[in-house]
């Protein structure tokens, strides 16, 4: 890794609460890394040169605003094929429920994902990865859930694998995803094979574990049992909770120590205080809320009852095919009701949370040096200007990876 110093930063958003009010912002900044490591954060006037690493590469920003780099904590990368036909569906009026009573919705990719090669799942995740990459992403958690049998969930979980450690991609933090799609024929059995050679399997490729709990997918109590299967074999819990309604699926996440509870669309006031009082973190995915036409997500309810609050893209080919980490923390100002401020931090420092990542999120001496140099001068441009193309240098480990003309660059 390559020693770095950015200097002429107008705006610092370090996202570190002891920096003061979100997001932590430091006027006329500086940032230097050595061996990808933050070891000055502050003022430029107060960088002095005997703290600039010989060598190091040097990068004047003339005044642009500068925040970590995201943490986009929920996505569904490993795909193939799409599903356009059904979005035209829904255009017209036909719901996601009717679409999936006919074989449509998360059945429809399975059947196109699941006998994939490792190498073709791979090949195409990697392409959507580095388009997240481009927005600014520096750390991604990808889902399993399009195989529904056991081998094709693991050649998913494999091929996220794969994109880890490559240039111009973010980090990758995997998840097994085993109760996504319903499966055919003994639902039982599928549950019991699950829970045995299932975790097992997975735990030699995931940190998580998830499942969607609502309706017309998963019961409280099928979720559960594969949740505690998985953490027996050290696999954490996430879990998917009250997108479609309230099933209870908020209430399992508190009660078994998940590590996130994401959607809650439809979550009560006591789900989110419950969530507050576990140390939960929310992760709102206002693309999927938006493309559903549901009710908004609650971002300043989950505020409200003492939650961190995390935003993810959601990528997935069905409710939210977008890469773009800039335009959910728009939508969760305009959408979910998060302060600007707030909604910046769920981008970088709570999606770390969400991870249980704590080397990175933030910009603070000693963490991972993962930043973006805006296009702007005003980090507020992230919010304001809907779906802008905002980000332009990317630095991941303290490495720069991408220019402010769009082109990538090797990493060095």
């Amino acid at each position: 890794m390559s020693d770095v110093v950015v200097r002429g930063i107008g705006e610092l958003c370090t996202c570190d609460p002891e920096r003061g009010a979100p997001p932590g912002v430091i006027e006329r900044g500086a940032l230097v890394s050595r061996n990808g490591i933050l070891t000055f954060v502050g003022r430029e006037r107060d960088l002095d040169a005997a703290r600039v690493p010989p060598g190091a590469v040097e990068l004047d920003v003339d005044g642009l605003a500068v925040v970590p780099g995201f943490v986009d904590s929920h996505t569904h990368l490993v795909w193939l094929g799409d599903r356009r036909d059904e979005y035209l569906q829904r255009s017209t009026g036909r719901t996601y429920a009717e679409i999936a009573a006919v074989g449509g919705g998360i059945a429809a990719t399975v059947r196109a994902s699941a006998a994939g090669s490792v190498e073709e799942l791979s090949a195409a995740a990697a392409r959507r990865a580095q388009a997240l990459f481009a927005s600014g992403v520096t750390t991604v958690e990808v889902k399993s859930g399009y195989g529904l049998e056991e081998d094709a969930e693991m050649r998913q979980l494999d091929a996220a694998l794969s994109l880890a450690g490559r240039d111009c991609l973010p980090d990758v933090v995997t998840t097994y995803l085993p109760l996504h799609a319903t499966p055919q024929g003994d639902r039982e059995a599928f549950i019991d094979r699950v829970c045995d050679s299932g975790v097992a399997g997975a735990s030699q490729r995931a940190t998580f574990i998830d499942a969607y709990c609502d309706r017309g997918a998963f019961t409280v109590d099928e979720c559960e049992q594969v949740l505690a299967a998985g953490q027996v074999h050290g696999l954490r819990a996430k879990i998917h909770a009250e997108q479609h309604a309230r099933t209870g699926g908020a209430e399992l996440a508190a009660r078994c120590g998940a590590v996130s509870a994401d959607h809650l669309d439809y979550a009560s006031d006591g789900d989110l205080r419950a969530l507050a009082g576990a140390g939960v973190v929310g992760t709102l995915l206002p693309g999927a809320s938006l493309v559903l036409g549901g009710p908004p997500p609650p971002g300043r309810r989950l505020l409200e009852a003492g939650c961190r609050v995390a935003v993810a893209t959601d990528c997935n080919p069905g409710t939210c095919y977008s890469e773009s980490m800039p335009l959910m923390v728009a939508l969760a100002v305009a959408s979910a009701g998060l302060p600007a401020t707030h909604a910046l931090v769920a981008a970088t420092a709570w999606g770390a949370a969400a991870l249980a990542l704590t080397d990175r999120g933030m910009l603070r001496e000693g963490l991972r040096c993962d930043a973006v140099v805006l296009r702007s001068t005003r980090w507020i441009d992230l919010a304001y200007h809907l779906g802008g193309d905002v980000v332009g240098d990317v630095i991941k480990a303290g490495r720069l990876a991408r220019s402010r003309d769009g082109v990538t660059l090797p990493l060095t």
